[in-house]
């Protein structure tokens, strides 16, 4: 079994096109084409776990995607899926997302990601749709009442879609964006996503002290 990494799919969103921007004609051609991307890369007996965003829109229409895509699914909530306490009432919708076929369907997470060589060590990590700090595009970062407390464990989250693939947070805790847009449209293996914490680790920190508390990376 491998463990998978993917977020902000957006299924059934017909704007996201425009607003990521992603290279689809339509919002039929997106679904499929992750569809099949997701399928060429997870097998039946692999586990992905989704970090928010997974669908907007028509979200019965994504919900009934689930028995097509491979592998066994975690939904780790973000603000656009309907059990998010972002939305109105949304605990009352958890139940349609586990009869569709999600395994879990939580706020945050926190897994062990595979050793990147055969005898190396693993590493602990957070999930979360949000990143500890920044946002994408020119908003002004939100949600903060969701985002998880900085204390220095890496994370993997989406929710900036393409705005970078690794970043160092406010307080130099490492971060890892598995939003489609920086995967080519399919989920990533856990052991690449360590990968690259490790490459961060081995960088020193950046020195934010001379940065304001408001700075929006």
């Amino acid at each position: 079994m491998t463990t998978f990494l993917t977020a902000d799919t957006h299924f059934c969103h017909d704007k996201i096109c425009e607003l990521a921007p992603r290279p689809f004609s339509s919002v039929e051609e997106m679904d499929e084409t992750i569809i099949a991307r997701w399928n060429e890369t997870v097998g039946a007996d692999d586990e992905v776990w989704i970090l928010g965003d997974y669908a907007m829109g028509d979200r019965q229409k994504a919900l009934d995607y689930l028995p097509r895509l491979n592998g066994t699914k975690y939904l780790v909530v973000g603000n656009h899926d309907r059990p998010s306490v972002a939305m109105r009432n949304g605990h009352r919708y958890q139940r349609w997302y586990f009869e569709a076929g999600f395994e879990a369907v939580v706020d945050f997470a926190e897994i062990g990601l595979p050793p990147v060589t055969k005898k190396g060590p693993g590493l602990r990590v957070m999930l979360s749709h949000y990143p500890y700090s920044g946002e994408h595009g020119d908003l002004d970062e939100r949600y903060s009442q969701l985002r998880l407390r900085d204390l220095g464990q890496p994370l993997i989250h989406g929710h900036v879609h393409d705005e970078w693939t690794t970043r160092f947070s406010q307080a130099g805790t490492p971060m890892v964006n598995v939003g489609v847009e920086r995967w080519d449209y399919r989920p990533v293996p856990a052991k690449e996503v360590h990968r690259l914490f490790r490459q961060m680790m081995e960088t020193p920190e950046p020195d934010l002290s001379h940065v304001p508390a408001s700075f929006t990376f």
